[in-house]
């Protein structure tokens, strides 16, 4: 069965049923069978064709689960409902740990997915703070350039307007000087 499914509510009657007469006053067709089924439902009926002892499921002795047992036959009465409560809390522990591993790999598989997509995040990044760094540099190189014409631009400037303020070009004033 998993886990959310919902079974249906089986009784398993002991082979020598206890009376129950001189308790209750009732007798024993006081209630059909098949009333009883109907307080719970039409699931809940008690098939023993389809439900296996208790003793195949467990392994346990007929006498385990007699009500006519002497004291020493309680006591093992009583050891062989631990034993079966054992191992039953043990396949239960055991399924439970089954469920832990499945959870522990589910995750560390989606760690693993997550480390794939941010080591390419990462790649990606890195690739563009290169191209950055590289324009950067590029940048700063054509920038130096740029400031060098300036400056050439400027004296060449300087000049063509010291020619313009004397009307005579500076050649021929420095030729005229030197005479």
């Amino acid at each position: 069965m998993y886990p959310g499914e919902v079974a249906s509510i089986q009784y398993l009657s002991p082979s020598n049923p206890p009376s129950f007469r001189t308790h209750y006053n009732m007798t024993h067709s006081s209630i059909s069978s098949s009333e009883f089924s109907s307080l719970f439902g039409p699931h809940t009926a008690y098939h023993p064709h389809t439900m296996p002892l208790i003793q195949e499921v467990y392994h346990l002795p007929v006498s385990c689960l007699s009500n006519n047992s002497t004291s020493d036959e309680a006591d093992n009465q009583q050891l062989s409902l631990a034993e079966v409560r054992r191992k039953r809390r043990m396949i239960s522990n055991r399924e439970s740990a089954r469920r832990s591993r499945m959870r522990k790999q589910k995750h560390l598989t989606e760690l693993g997915t997550q480390v794939l997509h941010l080591r390419g995040t990462n790649r990606q990044l890195f690739d563009e703070l290169n191209r950055v760094m590289r324009d950067h540099s590029q940048l700063l190189h054509e920038n130096a350039q740029l400031r060098n014409e300036k400056v050439q631009l400027q004296k060449t400037l300087e000049k063509l307007h010291e020619e313009n303020s004397s009307g005579v070009p500076q050649d021929v004033q420095e030729s005229c000087a030197a005479k």
